[in-house]
């Protein structure tokens, strides 16, 4: 199988395994997801975190983004620009200023202020599939990929379902793998699994860069 097509073929499986779950299940999960990362040292730490909205079955990030703001954290969404194939990142203060706009996404206002990617102190990541190593499948656009690329030592936090995650997933070269992964069941550190990986001289195609 090559690897577009294996990327499609992941990215339907979990999309309708996900799509599967209750309102009740999403709900519950969502909360048990947030809670654990609100609990995170690391997170508690962060004064400005670059957060997304979950929409249709995606993990539910309403409660985590409405703490955030309670806690004095400055809290910014991405807007895409297709055109460019990059995200503005802008600054909400409450979720009701998010609007559906491209691709069904709720993001902020064109008109609100910007936020630097400097001033972050942490991202958290949206995605479809997971791997244990912190590698992604997206929607395919690319945009968070190319956001990372500018800014490497910032900690990045895939937060999805634990369904999510499987054993590996296919890599292109442009890939950024996250640094840590939040779900439900918890919190993994991402780079631990890299490393394992190289221990065991697991660098067969998918994963060779």
């Amino acid at each position: 199988m090559n690897q577009p097509l294996e990327k499609r073929t992941l990215r339907q499986e979990i999309i309708k395994q996900r799509d599967a779950l209750s309102a009740f299940e999403r709900a519950q999960l969502s909360l048990a997801a947030t809670y654990k990362l609100l609990a995170w040292p690391l997170y508690q730490q962060a004064k400005t975190v670059l957060l997304f909205a979950g929409v249709r079955s995606e993990i539910d990030t309403r409660f985590l983004t409405e703490q955030s703001l309670h806690l004095g954290k400055l809290v910014a969404m991405p807007r895409c620009v297709p055109k460019k194939r990059e995200l503005l990142l802008l600054k909400i203060e409450s979720w009701q200023e998010l609007q559906p706009s491209y691709y069904g996404l709720l993001e902020p206002s064109c008109t609100a202020a910007a936020v630097s990617l400097s001033e972050l102190d942490l991202v958290v990541v949206p995605g479809i599939v997971f791997s244990p190593d912190g590698y992604r499948i997206g929607y395919g656009g690319g945009y968070y990929d190319r956001l990372l690329a500018r800014r490497g030592d910032i900690p990045t936090i895939g937060l999805a379902f634990e369904l999510q995650v499987v054993g590996s997933v296919p890599q292109d070269s442009h890939d950024i793998p996250v640094h840590f992964l939040v779900t439900e069941k918890g919190i993994r550190e991402c780079r631990a699994d890299q490393e394992e990986r190289m221990k065991k001289g697991d660098t067969d195609e998918r994963g060779s860069k």
